[in-house]
């Protein structure tokens, strides 16, 4: 008998600016783990400048590959809880960025592009930010978004962020 769940292969962003940095990494990824249903494959750790907002503090950030049955709402629905868990009040909307103690966004969802009930993938800017495509090249260069035509090594080459992102450590 078959099952009907197809497992798709699903790229996320994590940050994290306020307190231990590392050690919010490692629960976000830990928690995140529970979702996969393979090992996750992680990239490297990444310090950088925070974009949009000058004055929060630095993050740390990573990009996590997961394989998982969960449909792309379902996954919002899980990944915000743990945001909620870890101690996340609310999401950055119309206000603009916050510190947090995580933020995980979906970055892909196997070749999905979802448009509602405030999910967009692929995220929408990730070809603009260097804290997302230096982690995300470290796990799929080759990777070529729907709407792209450029694989996420040569978007990495041609973004224009200046933003200070430098590799921190790895877990």
């Amino acid at each position: 008998m078959r099952s009907d769940k197809r497992e798709n292969s699903v790229y996320l962003s994590l940050g994290t600016n306020l307190g231990d940095r590392l050690a919010y990494l490692k629960d976000g990824i830990a928690r995140l783990q529970v979702l996969s249903t393979q090992d996750i494959e992680l990239s490297n750790i990444y310090e950088s400048q925070p974009w949009g907002n000058e004055l929060l503090n630095y993050f740390l950030n990573c990009v996590v590959h997961i394989r998982t049955n969960l449909q792309p709402h379902q996954l919002l629905i899980k990944t915000q809880g743990i945001e909620r868990e870890m101690g996340r009040d609310r999401k950055s909307r119309g206000k603009g960025y916050q510190n947090r103690v995580i933020d995980i966004d979906i970055l892909t969802h196997g070749n999905a592009t979802v448009d509602s009930n405030g999910l967009i993938i692929p995220h929408p800017l990730i070809a603009r930010r260097r804290f997302v495509l230096l982690p995300l090249s470290d796990l799929a260069p080759e990777l070529i978004l729907p709407y792209s035509s450029e694989s996420i090594r040569k978007s990495l080459s041609t973004c224009e962020d200046s933003l200070t992102c430098t590799k921190f450590d790895s877990l």
